[in-house]
């Protein structure tokens, strides 16, 4: 065992899968126009309409953290998130070289949120919520679970629409740094695909997440936040704006701060730059922008022989006598 475990640490030192043997600074160079498509979905995007989430063990979990990442999925939809179940003896985010799974994993299931659950004794019931942005982790912020209650048998057989509603209720959110990243990650994890418009009816759902007293005094003091998960209620109020309802279906969970690493300034820049309006509407064959001429496009024609073309031929001018 121990000698598999040094053989994985050098093969990822080396930026190799250890399970694989994948080099992940390979570049594939695509030989057709159908590979090179396929490249270019793969590629980060400056547009991304559906951002999946990847759930995973590391190296040693507790049923505490089972059942969550069970939760965190049934809150997701389905065809928008992946969940494996084997445990990850070498994704280890905060350490050198422990993300080189973790980044293998995520492009292989093309995701670009992940959270990775495990479980010790200096760090008991641990969750570690993650991006990627171009096949590399961009941030981390690892959080503790306490006080989880499972969701309620009776209400989970319903069945929920897949984009929940946030409500954040503090200012913490607003002026810490680390809610600021919570929030943040939260609501990438569970943005899914990007609609225009959502129908009254699908709004039936939402996530509260409340900033809870520090618990310690001084350094030692935990910062932590109260996850809960409702149910919109719409009931008859006699006008036609209906009177809501909020019916508590679980999960719950609080969540403590615990590491954080916050992406760098350069990659920061360059992920959350605005993105041009010609470049979210749709691609339209033959048909490009231009700064002086606006919407520009292109047509077809058969090649074309100059010198068959009939034309009208000028009437040659006559000459007339020079007086002398």
């Amino acid at each position: 065992e121990a000698a598999r475990r040094r053989r994985g640490d050098e093969m990822a030192k080396k930026g190799k899968d250890p399970r694989l043997g994948v080099t992940r600074t390979t570049k594939f160079e695509a030989k057709t126009k159908k590979g090179k498509r396929f490249l270019e979905s793969r590629a980060a995007q400056q547009v991304e309409y559906v951002k999946r989430l990847l759930l995973l063990y590391g190296r040693k979990t507790s049923q505490t953290v089972k059942d969550v990442l069970v939760e965190l999925k049934h809150m997701r939809d389905r065809m928008e998130c992946t969940h494996l179940t084997r445990k990850n003896e070498n994704v280890v985010p905060f350490e050198i070289g422990g993300e080189t799974s973790l980044e293998f994993l995520c492009g292989k299931t093309h995701s670009g949120c992940f959270v990775v659950g495990s479980h010790s004794k200096k760090r008991p019931n641990n969750l570690i919520f993650g991006r990627v942005y171009d096949e590399k982790v961009y941030d981390l912020l690892e959080m503790g679970v306490e006080n989880f209650r499972k969701a309620i048998a009776s209400e989970a057989k319903q069945v929920f629409s897949p984009k929940p509603c946030f409500a954040f209720a503090g200012e913490e959110f607003e002026n810490d740094a680390d809610f600021k990243q919570l929030k943040s990650v939260l609501l990438d994890s569970f943005r899914g695909r990007v609609v225009e418009s959502i129908n009254l009816k699908g709004v039936d759902r939402v996530i509260m997440c409340t900033p809870a007293p520090s618990s310690g005094q001084g350094e030692g003091a935990k910062k932590r936040v109260l996850l809960r998960h409702y149910a919109i209620k719409l009931k008859k109020s006699g006008t036609r704006v209906p009177r809501v309802e909020l019916l508590d279906i679980g999960p719950s969970m609080d969540l403590c701060f615990r590491r954080s690493r916050a992406a760098p300034v350069d990659v920061e820049k360059e992920a959350v730059k605005k993105v041009d309006e010609a470049i979210k509407r749709k691609k339209v064959k033959n048909v490009s922008d231009d700064v002086m001429d606006g919407t520009v496009g292109r047509i077809w024609l058969k090649p074309q022989d100059i010198d068959a073309v009939p034309l009208k031929k000028p009437k040659g001018k006559k000459s007339r006598p020079v007086d002398a």
